[in-house]
């Protein structure tokens, strides 16, 4: 493969790329905040989660600015930078998989909880596994080759890494969306709450895969440019964000509640904060909702953590 013609439209997506990370690693900072802040009851495996992928974004993001460095700088004035990877290119793959496999996993979990089965999910993971495959294998591949006259051995596996994590990210949207809206119960305040996530799902959905399915045409279309490095090192940190993010709207600013299964008589209860319009103090009342069996649905922790609600009156009060 020839090199792009110039520095500029070689080195250029590099840098936008770095400067998109380091944006989004600002973002992921105070998102990762707030979680501690505001889920200090969380499960300790989640809590460990949420710390291992800020480990790894922080890694990463420190990796790409080393990364495009040495072209800018450390082989400044040199024809290096035009014909040759950056040494700690190969880096990149490792890293966006230990990022977005977890990730994909995370809500291959979710999914299985609020649909109840398992073949959607193990579509995810099969997918999900590919990609990591195809990434290391890329990255292995770019350590060998060295350069970029020699891209077109790289293509392949890249592909592979590429179209099944987009495959992946497309399936995990769709059934977030179809399998929430499934869930409504018939209370309003609950199908509010399930409407607001399932929005959420579908925008941060929506962007990585946008972000995935472009890098991966342009990585085809374009062979002889770098373009597609804008979009891919900006992917770890949209899949970070959109995780930690859903963790979060579990607050939502709802005032906190539970939705309960009432047994006996099939009928959904909703316990919250209510105001007493007669008193001027507040106090905490009890409200059922009678519905039939067709419409209830036996929400337990894990659905609620699954459609990133609070499960009690607290929203760190996940057990």
């Amino acid at each position: 493969m020839a090199s792009p013609p110039t520095p500029q439209a070689l080195l250029g997506p590099y840098y936008f790329g770095v400067m998109l990370n380091t944006l989004l690693y600002g973002i992921l900072v105070m998102q990762t905040v707030s979680y501690y802040q505001e889920f200090k009851k969380d499960k300790l495996w989640l809590r460990f989660f949420v710390l291992y992928l800020f480990v790894v974004e922080s890694l990463n993001t420190g990796m790409c600015a080393a990364m495009i460095y040495e072209p800018l700088v450390g082989q400044f004035g040199t024809d290096s930078p035009t014909f040759l990877f950056p040494s700690l290119l190969p880096s990149q793959p490792f890293l966006e998989v230990a990022i977005s496999v977890p990730v994909q996993f995370f809500y291959a979990w979710r999914i299985s909880v609020i649909m109840r089965n398992y073949f959607v999910p193990a579509l995810i993971g099969m997918s999900s596994l590919a990609s990591m495959v195809g990434a290391i294998w890329t990255a292995l591949i770019v350590h060998q080759v060295k350069n970029y006259a020699n891209k077109s051995k790289v293509d392949t596996t890249a592909l592979i890494w590429s179209c099944c994590a987009s495959a992946a990210d497309l399936i995990i949207t769709v059934s977030l969306f179809w399998s929430l809206t499934r869930r409504k119960t018939g209370v309003k305040r609950t199908d509010d709450t399930i409407d607001s996530i399932a929005r959420h799902a579908i925008q941060t959905g929506l962007l990585t895969v946008t972000f995935s399915l472009i890098d991966v045409t342009l990585f085809v279309v374009l062979p002889n440019s770098t373009l597609s490095f804008f979009f891919d090192f900006a992917l770890p940190k949209l899949y970070s964000n959109a995780l930690v993010s859903t963790l979060n709207a579990r607050s939502g600013g709802h005032g906190g509640g539970i939705i309960e299964l009432d047994a006996p008589t099939e009928s959904a209860r909703f316990t919250g904060s209510m105001s007493h319009t007669r008193r001027r103090t507040t106090a905490f009342e009890s409200v059922t909702f009678a519905k039939s069996s067709t419409h209830t649905v036996g929400l337990d922790s894990n659905d609620i953590l699954a459609l990133g609600g609070d499960d009690g009156s607290h929203p760190g009060d996940l057990k």
